[in-house]
């Protein structure tokens, strides 16, 4: 069976580029998705938790976006800025160039001063030229004002993995899952051009559920939004974005990745209505957002969250996991109260913005920190407090950012870079970071190598992009960094050295190929035994390199054909090299306009965790795959959206995995015996 399944993704993958040549003159591509090309570009790079834990709300954010594009003849600055791909220096470069002549079409934006084809290809999913805007604007009294494009969303969502995990075995008083395997979701969401009044339920695998009340995550919002001066007004659930993160930033960014530029700086997204199934990071209050050139932001919020108990009104840190499906996860659920009040205030100038943050948080009960070298200057108490200032701006072609930060304890964070035109044809980004070992901000997320919060790293980023011809662009990015204290698994100050090259070509419209080359080198610790058999502990290198290569030909405007090769080395520190490969043929359908369907199948073969592969995935909507693949198997799924009706699209997806050289799969209440490993996925969305 396992042989039979390689044999085909061989023959597949080399059989379509041997006849592919034949069909690259077909029809432009209109199936492929700018808001998947881009989660891809941003999160296949990254470990599956920490891909899980930025990328479901980023996703949420960007299907949002292209679902209700900004208009570019009407949108102002702070509408643009949401729109990846446009900073400050190109939003301004917009505005400038519509109040000569409004856009006609999209592709005008390549005229705009600083947009080139890789800034458009980025922008052009979430933007529009438009229509007439509303007659009823500043008519509030009126309904007509309130349903302005009002749309009525309702979704459901089913997901299993088909195999028994032990969880579901033992029994309860075992420590066993109170609940069925099923991940259920659901949302109901009305929204308008100044209005958005949204549910959100869901339940993990493993947790009850009882009746429509009795879901273990619940999450609502009425939000006011665009009125006036009025920007944003939320009571519920929100999600708060400042600066470059070092204060408050939830919702997820981009980071390092494919997209060497543009990603090293954030665009704030402020005061955000939340609904996504992410259940620990949100607020939960009131905020709301007023002004124009000088725009104030407050906030407030009184949230449950769940910690561990270790003695008394002593716990560690508030878990980012949200699963309460067993016992004693029942029994620690919302067992300490967290309270955030703090505000902004932010000030457009004709060279930038400028804007001040800061927050006061409190618990109800002792944060205490680890116990491990690592948790040496992590937070401890029941209080803390940050506040910062940033900064965007122009400085002649450049585009320049940065945000310095202080936590009550004094420690400090700092980050500040520039994107400019160095040359014809070539961009340059610059970036440098210094969050201090006792930098305590923990409602934050900086740039950097880590996606945790902005502490105990120091770092140097250089990215490049050229555009050597029409048809080939050559990228990439150099990242020196260093953790002044013990991180994880380390005793000592660590270091490391990370690299990405990029060579993409476009041989026809229809015919792409990217080679991608990634080079990692980070500081190790490693155990020996000396000559007298006491064992020593040294410090060592660990060291990564891979190389892909990716093949995508639009065969015809209903058949899209991608095909994959990785190779990937991993060298523990004081081990020997290690090995891992990916191969996969990925075919995308859309025989009406109605209907997509996208299969893949894959073959891979690693010699341990630490040369694992990942592919990013086609999935249900709102839905984040990066699927990580390890020892030898091989993989195949189908994705089918299916628009019914004008008013109902259906979702479906099945996936399996086998595995060739192991019977138990995952482990403690996860695990899962035998070699093969499948899941499968519903969604249905009514729009009215």
């Amino acid at each position: 069976m396992s042989k039979g399944w390689r044999a085909i993704a061989y023959l597949s993958l080399f059989g379509v580029i041997l006849i592919c040549p034949a069909y690259i003159s077909a029809q432009e591509d209109t199936t492929a998705t700018g808001v998947e090309e881009q989660l891809e570009k941003a999160f296949e790079e990254l470990d599956t938790e920490e891909a899980g834990e930025a990328g479901e709300q980023l996703t949420q954010f960007l299907e949002d976006l292209s679902a209700n594009p900004v208009n570019i003849n009407s949108g102002g600055l702070d509408d643009l800025l949401q729109v990846p791909g446009i900073n400050l220096k190109i939003a301004r470069a917009i505005i400038d160039f519509r109040k000569a002549k409004p856009f006609e079409e999209k592709r005008e934006l390549l005229e705009v001063r600083g947009v080139g084809e890789a800034t458009y290809q980025r922008m052009a999913p979430y933007v529009t030229i438009g229509g007439p805007e509303s007659q009823f604007r500043d008519l509030y009294l009126r309904p007509e004002y309130w349903m302005a494009n009002r749309k009525v969303e309702v979704f459901s969502r089913y997901q299993q993995n088909l195999q028994t995990r032990i969880g579901f075995r033992e029994p309860d008083s075992s420590g066993g899952y109170l609940g069925s395997p099923v991940k259920y979701y659901q949302r109901f969401r009305i929204t308008s051009n100044h209005l958005s009044i949204n549910l959100t339920q869901e339940k993990d695998p493993g947790e009850t559920l009882q009746g429509i009340t009795g879901f273990d995550y619940n999450s609502g919002h009425i939000a006011l939004t665009d009125n006036g001066k009025l920007k944003d007004f939320v009571v519920g659930d929100y999600s708060l974005s400042f600066g470059q993160g070092l204060v408050l930033w939830t919702g997820g960014a981009f980071g390092k990745g494919r997209e060497v530029i543009g990603t090293i700086s954030k665009n704030e997204r402020g005061v955000k209505a939340y609904s996504s199934a992410q259940e620990t990071d949100f607020f939960r209050g009131v905020a709301a957002t007023y002004g124009e050139t000088l725009e104030l932001t407050t906030f407030y919020s009184n949230r449950l969250r769940t910690a561990s108990v270790i003695n008394g009104d002593t716990i560690r840190f508030p878990s980012s996991a949200g699963f309460h499906r067993t016992e004693s996860e029942l029994e620690r659920k919302n067992n300490i109260d967290q309270m955030v009040v703090g505000g902004r205030a932010r000030l457009g100038t004709p060279i930038g913005l400028l804007g001040v943050s800061g927050y006061y948080n409190e618990f109800t009960s002792y944060i205490a920190k680890g116990t491990s070298l690592s948790n040496l200057y992590d937070f401890e108490g029941s209080e803390n407090s940050v506040v910062g200032v940033d900064y965007r701006g122009l400085a002649g072609s450049a585009f320049v950012f940065g945000e310095i930060a202080r936590s009550q304890n004094g420690g400090l964070g700092a980050v500040a870079g520039l994107e400019a035109p160095i040359a014809e044809n070539t961009e340059l980004a610059l970036s440098y970071r210094n969050y201090q070992r006792d930098f305590q901000s923990f409602l934050s997320s900086g740039f950097g190598e880590r996606s945790s919060a902005p502490q105990n790293e120091e770092g140097f980023y250089i990215g490049i992009r050229h555009q050597l011809t029409q048809k080939l662009s050559l990228s990439g990015y150099v990242d020196q960094y260093r953790f002044a204290a013990p991180r994880f698994g380390t005793s000592q100050a660590t270091g490391g050295f990370d690299m990405l090259g990029l060579v993409d070509v476009k041989f026809t419209p229809k015919l792409n190929v990217y080679v991608l080359l990634r080079n990692e080198l980070q500081d190790e610790e490693f155990e020996i035994t000396n000559e007298r058999g006491v064992k020593e502990l040294r410090l060592g290198m660990e060291k990564r390199a891979s190389i892909r290569a990716n093949f995508e030909y639009q065969v015809s405007r209903a058949v899209r054909l991608r095909s994959r090769v990785e190779f990937a080395r991993n060298k523990e520190a004081g081990d020997s090299w290690e090995k891992g490969f990916l191969m996969y043929q990925d075919v995308r359908l859309q025989p009406t306009d109605g209907l997509r369907i996208d299969a893949r199948v894959s073959v891979f073969d690693t010699d341990s965790f630490s040369t694992r592969v990942y592919q990013f995935e086609s999935d249900l909507l709102y839905v984040l795959s990066n699927t990580v693949l390890y020892d030898r198997g091989q993989r195949a799924y189908v994705t089918v959206k299916y628009e019914v009706t004008q008013f109902m699209d259906l979702w479906f997806k099945y996936g399996i995995t086998i595995f060739e050289d192991t019977q138990v799969i995952g482990s403690g209440l996860g695990k899962v015996e035998g070699s093969v490993r499948n899941s499968l996925g519903l969604q249905v969305r009514l729009q009215f």
